[in-house]
């Protein structure tokens, strides 16, 4: 085990804590917080003119899953890329990739995620307070990636309020389908001045299983080979309140391996070898599961706040993380492919006093990131990234009227070894209005200008990406056709864009005792969009220069069965700039009609299309979902039915994606005898009709459905 120095200091923690237990006053369960953290303005949901989803308490505990973009999944706007349930990331409003900014705290995961559906997101969300999601254009305060959207994942391993005793939460919980076993706690200890956090997971899956399907290959299956998890981290910080403030610092540790379904490069003959040959037989317990991926990162976050500063400020926010993160892709118990990434940030926050009756936030943002990859599927030379950004965002209250106004401004450089962009320079406006026509009824308005630097991997790809059975090639590189379907790869010399987003947004809530309904409009125009286009060659059509085509020889000598795939190469996926329109809706309903008893409804739809008419690639489906809840003395229940509409509305080489319909179920029970530990003990059932549906915006839709049948028991424990 990787962690055990780790996990022994943390349960030496725990075990000290709960000792101390006995001498302290019961904790009052404070998460259901609303305040947005990602404003520095201290807003709520319901004084934001941007559309925000906050998860916190229990519906967190519910909806806690392996992955980020499975855990948000069921939220109005929010969909997963779904790569297989080994790696999962949100979609927002159709936008995800480099597109939606994940943070912690804040501050960026630090992790390669962004460039890849296969590469997990390192947020771990059992041991997190809440999670907050901005739909739509977020740049002001997290920079071009936040371009559409923010995600952002609230844990208090740096305590920043005073903590008094000990408090605390535990769960465990185990799960069919797929013999999913997990376990996690989060732990403070303090004295009002010193406050202690401690928090660990660990996290056990194979292969999950699925109705019957025929998968690319002809193959009637029952199950995604290669779809297993393990995985283990923990964090210990530590922060001291004084007068003004406080500062603090935490350490994270985070281990996982999990399946890269899909990925096979033809070795069934070399494994076979591998077997019989002496010394192999102790070799990775997952040698034989096919190639998977090893990642760790380390992790230090400081954050401080220092309250009346200097004349003209409330309060000045800092944060800042150093993260290391690498993780290998291993096959046949040999590396092949080693991603590594190195990044710094810092956030400076300054609140500063009305001017003129606005009360509002400057901002600083530094960000700098090497990332470096080596092997077969280094399809991304080694990059490097530097960003900075200045903004600043105000507010006024006008009676029922409130008004959001600000701007930033932001410089990145990029680079590879081969090559140096000219600075990207991005600037960003928005402004949002909020009406209360009364105490229960409210439109909003938000009109926001972005601009986006591109990706690394949008402009330097150039190479095989087994991972989604691609050949990817950047901005940076165009195809010349030499004779009948044969293809020369150059550099490309033509300017790079920044993207431009120009959104609107509009929104009506209504809310009383009975009776809440939250719809959302918008409509995104965007400029010089980049995008993965399909076109219809495959890898083997392509040529580059002299070194290139004898790198591309050999590997295909090594992998000369890959093939079996695409039947002749990988598809070449070619990153493009079109202009583009994306627009939709969101709808939640609550309504309780009895003490006992309530209905939630929601649906959501995004359509994205060049604006010359030709569909944009994976965008999700059309959904309407509702379910009945039911709440009684010592217990509650709900079940629901979401519908996935068709899809097909599809970019080029894509294929139609069918309807289904998932039946989920849950019940919650807080025994008498378990009171005086705050202990829930629950029961999920999803997908209870054993339904086969496929995910459009996956990569590997049709070697990887959804979950078949599943249940799964667990307690959790507050204290």
């Amino acid at each position: 085990m990787k962690l055990n120095a780790l996990t022994l200091a943390l349960l030496a923690t725990s075990t000290v804590a709960h000792a101390q237990q006995q001498e302290e006053h019961e904790h009052i369960n404070d998460y259901e917080v609303i305040v947005i953290n990602a404003s520095p303005l201290d807003k709520t949901a319901l004084e934001s003119a941007q559309p925000v989803n906050i998860i916190s308490g229990d519906a967190l505990k519910q909806k806690n899953a392996h992955s980020l973009g499975e855990t948000l999944a069921m939220e109005p706007g929010i969909n997963n890329t779904h790569f297989a349930n080994v790696a999962g990331s949100p979609i927002i409003r159709g936008l995800g990739g480099p597109r939606v900014k994940i943070t912690q705290n804040g501050l960026d995961t630090g992790d390669v995620s962004r460039g890849g559906p296969d590469h997990a997101v390192t947020t771990e969300t059992s041991t997190a307070q809440q999670i907050e999601v901005l739909r739509g254009p977020a740049t002001l305060l997290y920079g071009s990636g936040a371009i559409g959207g923010v995600i952002n994942v609230v844990d208090n391993r740096i305590p920043s309020e005073p903590v008094y005793g000990i408090q605390g939460n535990a769960n465990v919980s185990a799960s069919t389908n797929n013999d999913n076993k997990e376990g996690s706690y989060d732990l403070q200890v303090g004295n009002g001045r010193w406050a202690l956090y401690t928090d660990a997971f660990i996290r056990r899956a194979n292969d999950y299983e699925t109705p019957s399907f025929t998968n690319d290959e002809g193959e009637t299956v029952d199950h995604v080979e290669n779809s297993f998890i393990d995985a283990q981290g923990g964090t210990i910080g530590a922060s001291y309140q004084f007068d003004d403030g406080f500062f603090g610092v935490s350490y994270q540790g985070l281990y996982q391996e999990y399946g890269i379904p899909g990925h096979d490069h033809g070795h069934g003959e070399e494994e076979d070898e591998h077997e019989e040959e002496p010394g192999h037989e102790d070799e990775h317990e997952h040698a034989e599961a096919g190639p998977y991926a090893d990642l760790e990162q380390e992790r230090i976050q400081f954050a401080g706040q220092w309250r009346n500063p200097f004349s003209g400020f409330n309060r000045l926010d800092f944060r800042a993380a150093l993260t290391d993160y690498q993780h290998q892709e291993i096959e046949d118990n040999f590396v092949a492919t080693q991603f590594e990434n190195e990044q710094k940030e810092i956030r400076l926050i300054g609140q500063h006093k009305e001017i003129a009756g606005w009360k509002g936030a400057v901002g600083w943002q530094w960000d700098i990131s090497d990332k470096a990859a080596f092997g077969e599927e280094a399809f991304t030379p080694n990059t490097s990234r530097r960003t900075q950004g200045l903004f600043w965002v105000v507010e006024q209250e006008f009676g029922s009227h409130h008004v959001d106004l600000g701007v930033r401004h932001e410089r990145t450089s990029l680079s590879s070894e081969e090559r140096k962009l000219d600075t990207f320079d991005a600037t960003s406006a928005s402004a949002g209005y909020l009406y209360h026509f009364s105490d229960h009824t409210s439109v909003s308005f938000n009109l926001s200008h972005a601009e986006r630097a591109p990706a690394a991997n949008e402009v330097f790809a150039n190479g095989n990406h087994f991972a989604t059975r691609t050949y990817e090639l950047g901005l940076g590189y165009e195809l010349h056709e030499e004779e009948l379907d044969e293809y020369h790869v150059e550099p490309n010399e033509v300017a790079i864009k920044t993207e431009t987003s120009n959104n609107i947004d509009a929104g009506f809530h209504y809310e009383n005792d009975s009776f809440h309904a939250n719809l959302n409009v918008f409509y995104n125009r965007v400029d010089d969009f980049i995008y993965d286009d399909f076109i219809g060659l495959n890898s083997e059509q392509l040529h580059g220069d002299e070194d290139h085509d004898h790198e591309e020889h050999a590997r295909e000598e090594e992998h000369e069965h890959e093939g079996e795939h695409d039947h002749g190469g990988l598809q070449v996926v070619q990153f493009k700039q079109v202009d583009a329109e994306l627009y939709g809706y969101e709808l939640e309903l609550d309504w309780k009609f009895t003490e006992q008893w309530s209905l939630h409804g929601f649906s959501d739809y995004t359509r994205a299309k060049q604006r010359d008419g030709d569909d944009l690639p994976r965008i999700p489906a059309q959904r309407i979902g509702t379910e009945v809840r039911y709440q009684a003395v010592g217990w509650d229940g709900a079940i629901g039915y979401t519908r996935y509409m068709e899809q097909d509305k599809i970019g080029q080489n894509e294929t139609v994606t069918d309807a289904y319909g998932l039946l989920n179920a849950r019940v919650n029970f807080y025994p008498e005898w378990l009171a005086n530990y705050g202990a829930t003990l629950y029961l999920k059932g999803e997908n209870l009709t054993d339904q086969l549906g496929f995910v459009h915006s996956s990569f590997i839709k049709d070697d990887a459905p959804v979950t078949g049948r599943r249940f799964q028991a667990g307690v959790s424990i507050s204290f």
